[in-house]
């Protein structure tokens, strides 16, 4: 939609000269020429403001030169409907809709530039319709009413982006918050905090593929039943029970709107449910069927790595089990740094030696080794133990990942992957 104002006083005075036998133009020195703007153009503000119309007098409107320095700078409704400029080449228009902060309530920022143009001696170059879209982003977080009834004064969600910009969505919060986009800082984390139903509750997600123009509607909601309603025993599930569904729904406002569902693992580490991946298997994934995961752990997620939580794996195999091989990678704990500690970054927990047994075993971390992998079809592989050795990482949201590859007697093969994020800031 667009959204037009014109300088009427500017109209009038330009027709009656017009119509005058000796008018000529206004800039009548050597190398001077003229200018004219029409428009603003907004693209799909509706779908941002949910408003009628947009007031668009206050924009901003910079005329830059062939370096990009600044000429001319008007708010749109004091304009001239006519400018004049020195002759050049290159020169451009950018508009914005006004000087943006980190962080804002309701404070969409609206950015757009024209194409190149040259400014001719005694001639009115017209640069039409100047188009500006969403450039910023836009975030909404939304409570299910379930998770209202058990949410205490407490529960915020803190919204952090481009490293500086902060906001706190409390359980009535209806505005959405905008947030500046970074060249450079892509990163946006939302943490959930507060008492739900007697129990204090964290759930922070990092999100890494944020853009300017996108909408990020984040939904908390109680996972699985109402929890409300007393089970076979009459008793009603609260407290330590509760897990806490987060989902996202990401809205692309530059241009036509594009939603993408995509379903979070947002729960409190320690308490999602069990995930058996692909129960089905693909023609490209041969031996799939042969493995089932039971886990509290996302597989498809960044997990954090908090001390206490339980991050165990339950696999299952239909045929006896010969290896389960095991690689670590990460930029804390390198090969270099694993030696230290007597141990190294691959390993096969079925096939030790017996320096590696001691580290890894029952007199070490605790891993299964020997026979009780190799010939058996349920192992539990716990790598809890292991989760302090991470947070000794200096380096803030560090990235470790661990491969587990499980190999039957047949020759069936499975790899999945862990990743955890330590020292969170």
């Amino acid at each position: 939609m667009k959204y037009k104002i014109y300088s009427t006083i500017a109209i009038a005075t330009l027709m009656m000269s017009s119509c005058h036998d000796n008018w000529t133009p206004a800039a009548e020195e050597d190398g001077m020429g003229q200018l004219r703007m029409e428009a603003i153009d907004v693209t799909n503000a509706e779908n941002v403001i949910k408003r009628a119309g947009l007031d668009v007098s206050n924009f901003i409107v910079t005329v830059n030169d062939a370096e990009g320095q600044k000429v001319q700078q008007w708010k749109f409704a004091e304009m001239p409907e006519i400018m004049t400029l020195p002759v050049g080449e290159n020169y451009s228009i950018d508009v914005i809709s006004h000087v943006q902060q980190k962080a804002a309530w309701d404070a969409p920022y609206f950015k757009g530039s024209s194409e190149k143009f040259n400014i001719v001696k005694n001639q009115l170059t017209n640069v039409g319709t100047v188009t500006c879209k969403l450039s910023n982003i836009k975030v909404s977080i939304r409570f299910s009413e379930e998770l209202k009834a058990l949410m205490a004064e407490d529960c915020k969600v803190t919204v952090i982006a481009n490293d500086e910009g902060t906001l706190e969505f409390g359980p009535n919060e209806t505005r959405s918050g905008y947030f500046e986009a970074v060249e450079g800082s892509s990163t946006l984390i939302a943490t959930f905090s507060g008492t739900v139903g007697g129990s204090y509750e964290e759930i922070r997600k990092i999100y890494t593929d944020v853009e300017a123009g996108q909408h990020r509607i984040i939904t908390y909601s109680v996972k699985a039943g109402d929890p409300t309603i007393p089970d076979e025993n009459g008793q009603i599930n609260v407290g330590n029970g509760i897990t806490i569904d987060m989902s996202t729904i990401d809205e692309s406002i530059e241009g036509n709107v594009a939603v993408d569902e995509d379903v979070i693992e947002g729960d409190r580490p320690g308490q999602e449910d069990p995930i058996d991946p692909d129960p089905e298997p693909g023609p490209d994934e041969p031996g799939e069927e042969y493995f089932t995961f039971d886990t509290a752990i996302s597989l498809t997620e960044t997990n954090q790595a908090i001390e206490g939580n339980d991050y165990s794996i339950v696999i299952k195999s239909v045929n006896p089990l010969n290896n389960l091989k095991v690689k670590i990678e990460s930029g804390y704990l390198t090969e270099e740094f694993l030696g230290s500690v007597g141990l190294v970054p691959e390993f096969d927990l079925a096939d030790l030696t017996p320096e590696l047994e001691a580290q890894l075993g029952d007199g070490g971390f605790g891993f299964p080794t020997g026979n009780e992998v190799k010939g058996q079809t349920e192992v539990t592989f716990d790598l809890t133990p292991f989760i302090p050795l991470l947070n000794l990482s200096p380096t803030p949201n560090d990235i470790h990942k661990f491969h587990l590859t499980v190999i039957d007697d047949q020759g069936n093969e499975k790899t999945i992957t862990l990743t955890f994020i330590s020292g969170v800031e």
